[in-house]
């Protein structure tokens, strides 16, 4: 039987999925009895078989039947990834998450968003797999996996929110699926604009969905962005902000660091409520810096401030942005003056504002770039077992 089953009886569906992969599918996919949904245990066991890790269910298959599976899959074996295959909405999808699927894809989505939709699952069982065979790649479980990445600038203006976008992006292509960022500049904040995005849903959406803010209603107001990225994004208003307390941000770290491997933070400049709040979760610090004197000035200041209100647990990165900029203040000098050293030293580059202007990261317009290359070194800070995007396999049926 393929790794991939498709719970349907509509042909049409599977001549539709088997072009999204170019022929790279083998086997029957399709898998139907009429008494199937009758006994949602009884058909988790005879598909919960060792080769099979994607079960898309429908788009014949009813709203209450296909969560009733997912619930199922979700209870017997969940370590085998459950796709829905319906119309997408805000309401089926936060049930779906509920139940245990691992997404809602539409019936009639193009072709590549199908096959990316479903290579994300094939990704998901692989890595809940290799957890629970106690096969994990690092060595640690997942609790101990986790990273809350908080990146801190005091002054605007010194490439912060480049640097956290290009960062989650490089992330992401070391871990697919397990990275989110979170626009905690939630007057201001333009990371959703950095990608290139325009999201439905935001920080402000999630908060008013539910009084007492779960994992799933979070879910469900995350904006996706096409490399395996779930974005956070900042409300459309600056009035909007008023409706999201500290109180709701540090409940929306702790569920997002308990869902994701890496969860990382675009602070607004300074220190504000927020970002002290969000100290208490974080595991590493990222600090920017511009090679200007007031830049300099401002950080140290912001250092001093951090080493009184920091955790024994925070790993500290100093990362210098724009650092072969003619300011007169040498990498040296800086780090007297800072007191620590310069962990990443990113250079100036014309194309920065070029990729911000176009909505698409450096480390995705130009991954073999200066800039670029700075930030997969920083990415090897953070996680130093990562396995470099570009050996990473792209079928999904040459993954072992």
């Amino acid at each position: 039987m393929s790794r991939l089953v498709l719970a349907t009886a509509d042909a049409a569906f599977e001549r539709r999925v088997i072009e999204a992969f170019d022929g790279d599918l083998s086997g029957p996919l399709r898998y139907w009895r009429e008494d199937m949904l009758t006994d949602p245990s009884d058909t988790v066991r005879e598909l919960g078989r060792r080769d099979v890790e994607v079960v898309a269910l429908g788009p014949d298959v009813s709203t209450a039947d296909a969560l009733a599976l997912a619930s199922a899959f979700d209870h017997d074996r969940p370590d085998i990834s459950v796709l829905i295959v319906a119309p997408p909405s805000t309401d089926l999808l936060q049930s779906a998450l509920r139940a245990g699927a691992r997404d809602v894809i539409a019936p009639d989505m193009a072709p590549a968003d199908l096959r990316e939709a479903i290579e994300r699952a094939f990704d998901t069982a692989l890595h809940r797999r290799r957890v629970f065979d106690g096969d994990d790649p690092d060595g640690v479980d997942d609790h101990d996996r986790s990273h809350v990445i908080m990146v801190l600038c005091p002054k605007g203006g010194a490439g912060k929110t480049t640097i956290s976008t290009n960062l989650a992006l490089a992330l992401a292509q070391v871990a697919p699926g397990e990275v989110v960022i979170v626009d905690l500049d939630l007057q201001f904040g333009d990371v959703s604009s950095s990608l290139g995005l325009r999201p439905e849903l935001t920080f402000s959406d999630a908060v008013r969905s539910n009084d007492l803010l779960d994992a799933t209603t979070l879910k469900a107001h995350l904006t996706a962005h096409p490399q395996d990225l779930f974005v956070l994004c900042a409300p459309r208003m600056p009035t909007e902000a008023e409706d999201i307390s500290v109180e709701h941000v540090e409940r929306t770290l702790h569920l997002l660091s308990q869902s994701f491997r890496y969860v990382v933070i675009d602070t607004p400049s300074g220190l504000d409520e927020n970002t002290l709040a969000s100290l208490e979760y974080a595991t590493d610090l990222v600090l920017v810096s511009a090679t200007d004197v007031p830049s300099i000035r401002a950080t140290v200041k912001e250092i001093e401030a951090l080493r009184v209100i920091g955790k024994p647990q925070h790993e500290w990165h100093f990362v210098l942005n724009r650092a072969d900029a003619r300011t007169g203040l040498t990498i040296p000098a800086i780090e007297r003056t800072v007191g620590i050293n310069v962990d990443v030293a990113i250079p100036s580059s014309r194309s920065v504002p070029l990729s911000l202007n176009q909505g698409e990261p450096l480390v995705l317009a130009d991954p073999r770039s200066s800039v670029s290359m700075a930030m997969f070194q920083l990415v090897r800070r953070l996680s130093p077992q990562s396995t470099p995007a570009d050996t990473r396999p792209t079928s999904i049926f040459r993954r072992r």
